[in-house]
């Protein structure tokens, strides 16, 4: 058996300009239509579902080497090829960046 809820939203709509429209909840609106909401946190999460993810960081060459020489040398990757194919390089860049 299913229930179902009908629920009121107070949406506010904001002109982005170029990047368009974005729906914004009302929240002293919305207190007013659910009282039960008056001392929740309203705060916006640490990860928003729209925010864009963060590029990760470019390693220097030099970073790229010492990486590299770690993983050879603790044994998790066997040779350089595993590192290329690891890591989505070639194995002139492995073999160049290694030896500078």
């Amino acid at each position: 058996m299913r229930t179902f809820y009908r629920v009121k939203w107070a949406v506010r709509v904001k002109n982005g300009g170029p990047n368009g429209i974005s729906l914004q909840i009302d929240w002293p609106k919305m207190v007013k239509i659910y009282p039960f909401l008056e001392g929740a946190n309203f705060c916006k999460p640490a990860k928003s579902v729209n925010e864009k993810p963060t590029k990760k960081k470019k390693l220097s060459p030099a970073e790229q080497a010492k990486l590299y020489r770690k993983l050879l040398d603790s044994g998790k990757i066997k040779n350089k090829a595993a590192i290329a194919r690891k890591f989505g390089v070639s194995r002139a860049w492995v073999t160049k960046v290694m030896s500078a």
